[in-house]
């Protein structure tokens, strides 16, 4: 029974004379896949990373200005919050491509009397990533929020290339909407 078995699974004849199916020859090359084969599976490879690379770029491009508006998003809702916890002025200074550090955002403290950085809170968002400042109707270059949770309303512009641009839009009572 074990002979018959195994005869029927190595594509040998058997005792009727029928033999079973077996794999062509051509596959049962133990030196593997010849060099056209290899070939061509390579150029399908790179012809699909070719047409997927534009869809990539634009890909990363909008994820890296979500991220910067979330980025802007929390540091005005950390000022508010600030505020309220240590009843005192907070604000969020916001620096475009003109100033002496572009692309940052930092989140200042009027403990003292006078606004000083908090340590630890400036936030650079990537270099291709434009914050639009005064230049922009009812645009913000700061945003102050007083000890009782109230702040300067307007809106911050970012974008990549000029041609998106995602509006992060503050109400007095430092509620963010982003579009």
């Amino acid at each position: 029974m074990k002979v018959k078995l195994l005869r029927a699974f190595s594509g040998q004849p058997l005792e009727n004379g029928f033999t079973t199916p077996s794999a062509p020859r051509r596959w049962a090359n133990p030196a593997g896949f010849s060099t056209t084969e290899l070939l061509v599976v390579m150029v399908l490879l790179t012809l699909v990373m070719v047409a997927s690379l534009p869809a990539l770029q634009r890909f990363y491009l909008q994820s890296q200005v979500s991220s910067s508006v979330a980025t802007v998003e929390i540091m005005f809702q950390r000022a508010r919050m600030s505020a309220l916890k240590e009843r005192v002025s907070y604000r969020v200074l916001i620096h475009d491509q003109n100033a002496s550090t572009p692309n940052t955002i930092e989140l200042q403290s009027n403990a003292s009397g006078s606004f000083v950085t908090v340590s630890g809170e400036v936030q650079t968002l990537p270099p291709n990533i434009r914050i639009l400042g005064s230049g922009s109707t009812n645009s913000l270059n700061s945003m102050t929020v007083n000890s009782r949770g109230a702040c300067t309303s307007g809106s911050v512009f970012v974008t990549h290339d000029g041609t998106e641009i995602r509006v992060v839009a503050i109400a007095s009572t430092c509620f963010t909407t982003a579009s």
